[in-house]
């Protein structure tokens, strides 16, 4: 009869998947709105009868691009501090919970330590 170990992930992977994850889903994201802005270009120099420039894509890419990331960040960050200052008034309860049990084990203690002597 085998025992063979299921496969395990690698550590490596078991670390910092996310952080993989997440860097392709920026990049595919970053992708798809600089094809999604090649398109609005050229819709726009199309209307105007012009061609498609390189020299006006660029500005327009990064604005939108930055537009977007500052907001992705801002609601970040407004996330952070939400989640951070409701930590203290969502964990307040288990904290004193933590507290009486510790007291009252600290009472047995005492108790168990006076039977001793």
């Amino acid at each position: 009869m085998s025992t063979a170990h299921p496969k395990r992930r690698p550590r490596h992977l078991r670390r910092w998947g996310a952080v993989y994850i997440l860097t392709a889903l920026w990049a595919i994201s970053s992708v798809l709105f600089g094809l999604a802005e090649t398109a609005t270009q050229t819709n726009e120099a199309m209307q105007h009868g012009q061609g498609f420039q390189w020299s006006e894509f660029w500005p327009t890419y990064w604005s939108g691009y930055f537009e977007n990331l500052q907001s992705e960040w801002a609601q970040l960050v407004f996330q952070a501090v939400l989640l951070l200052g409701a930590k203290h008034w969502l964990f307040q309860v288990d904290a004193e919970d933590l507290e009486r049990i510790e007291s009252k084990v600290d009472i047995l203690i005492e108790q168990h330590s006076n039977k001793r002597t």
